[in-house]
């Protein structure tokens, strides 16, 4: 025997589904977690498609949805973790929401979200940017950009970020509008800083920025959400940051954690404007001290130069002084000398005069004694040989007898003309030793105690030796001999 079963319509059924669910969940919420599939909005309210997978497949699908009513508070809940609703609801982002479960005969099963936990995307981004420090430090990456050299002044930047964002802007501003210093050379290397391309765009900067002829480079973005800015937590962009010759500056606006590109630049400042100020304030300050030291520099040689002055015309009288009284102790001895001097070559001239004088009348009286002699014994011979040989003596030796006077004349003309010039060679050759023609001609004369220093035998080391010239006297101390082989 059949029997037959009750049947309802699809809406029926619904109907049925539904006053189950409304009774079952419709003042119960449950915390689930999900995967967004698609997200879209309109009119302030926001369709998503939620999904779960396991191993690659799907194993659930529901539709979910925010109504305008829950946004703002959903929206302003995100921003005390400093996110965006926008970063929250992207495909393929796994969330952690509370929900209510809904069902429409027509629509079918909904899930109203009215909270969303972001635990589970900051734990990731977290996990991440964990994951990512360790690798940089297990490659060691984290001091290669504090060994680099940041000099003071720093005028030729290469500049990493998006023309259209305020960030740069502030940058640009601070940089070319302060009262401290403003030629510098920008090189723009335009990046976005917020899409997924934003990477592989930034990273590609670093790199070709490294090709150019820049003392820094600065990598800056305005502020953001976390997940805005952890774009610059990649190890992409940390590792061509770290590797870079040129040391870099940031200037990315976050107000809390740093990102991880912070900690391997070389200098990491809050804001875009903070990093624009660097620039000009690390040149001021190097100025101000370049100045501070040249006013010291020049007070030191200034008070030098004083001391020295006073010192020099102190030294310079004392030495006065004491060239003035050498010069007149000199000058005493040196005219003392010269009288003396004077005195012994008169003496000795008038000596040697009187030597010649009598030599000369010596020589005279011999000369003329000879001739007398020569003549006495010529008349003798001429009265003995007039005697004997009478005619022949009056033809030839009268001829003869003249001829020997005339002889004989001429050797004692002879004898006295050289006696003459022997007495008058005597006499210049008294002049050459002159000691006034000797000082006149240039040469000097040393003495020590009156002698000559070529007539002194013996050591006279530390002894005073007198020099004299034409016009001084000059006394010394010997110190040192060297003698000439």
């Amino acid at each position: 025997m059949s029997t037959e079963s009750k049947t309802y319509t699809l809406t029926q059924l619904h109907v049925s589904i539904e006053n189950w669910v409304r009774k079952t969940f419709s003042v119960k919420q449950v915390w689930i977690t999900c995967q967004i599939a698609k997200a879209n909005e309109k009119n302030g309210h926001y369709y998503l498609e939620l999904v779960d997978s396991k191993d690659g497949l799907r194993t659930a699908q529901a539709k979910g949805m925010i109504w305008r009513t829950s946004f703002d508070s959903i929206q302003k809940q995100l921003a005390s973790f400093d996110l965006k609703t926008s970063d929250v609801l992207k495909e393929g982002l796994e969330i952690k929401c509370l929900v209510t479960v809904n069902f429409h005969k027509v629509y079918g099963m909904s899930l109203v979200i009215s909270q969303i936990d972001p635990s589970i995307l900051l734990g990731d981004i977290e996990k991440q940017k964990a994951e990512t420090r360790i690798r940089l430090e297990k490659e060691d990456l984290f001091p290669l950009q504090k060994e680099l050299y940041f000099g003071p002044v720093i005028k030729r930047i290469a500049l990493i970020g998006s023309p259209e964002t305020s960030g740069f802007e502030d940058f640009m501003n601070e940089l070319m509008n302060n009262d401290i210093f403003t030629n510098f050379k920008v090189k723009i290397f335009p990046v976005g800083v917020q899409s997924q391309e934003a990477v592989d765009e930034i990273t590609n900067a670093i790199q070709e920025a490294n090709l150019y002829d820049v003392d820094a480079i600065a990598i800056v973005r305005g502020g953001g959400s976390k997940m805005d800015l952890h774009i610059f937590n990649s190890y992409s962009i940390c590792s061509a940051a770290a590797s870079s010759k040129i040391p870099i500056v940031t200037g990315i606006g976050h107000e809390s954690d740093n990102c991880l590109i912070d900690e391997v630049a070389h200098t990491s400042m809050k804001t875009p404007t903070a990093a624009a100020k660097l620039f000009y304030m690390n040149i001021g300050v190097f100025a101000s001290s370049l100045s501070n030291t040249s006013k010291h520099i020049q007070l030191q040689v200034r008070e030098l130069l004083s001391q020295s002055s006073g010192e020099l015309q102190f030294y310079s009288g004392i030495l006065y002084e004491r060239v003035d009284e050498i010069i007149q102790v000199n000058e005493l001895a040196l005219n003392k000398f010269a009288r003396s001097l004077q005195y012994s070559f008169k003496t000795y001239l008038s000596d040697t005069r009187e030597a010649l004088n009598e030599s000369l009348h010596q020589l005279q009286y011999v000369v003329f004694s000879s001739i007398q002699i020569e003549l006495s014994q010529l008349d003798t011979l001429d009265s003995f040989l007039g005697r004997t040989i009478e005619t022949y003596l009056q033809e030839i030796a009268a001829k003869e007898l003249r001829q020997v006077k005339d002889l004989l004349f001429i050797r004692a003309q002879f004898v006295l003309r050289s006696s003459q010039d022997y007495l008058e060679f005597c006499t210049q050759k008294l002049g050459l030793v002159d000691p006034n023609q000797l000082f006149e001609k240039g040469y000097t004369i040393s003495t020590i105690d009156g002698k000559d220093i070529n007539n002194i035998k013996g050591e006279f080391i530390q002894k005073e030796m007198t020099t004299h010239s034409s016009g001084y006297s000059v006394l010394s101390t010997v110190k040192k001999i060297i003698r000439k082989k």
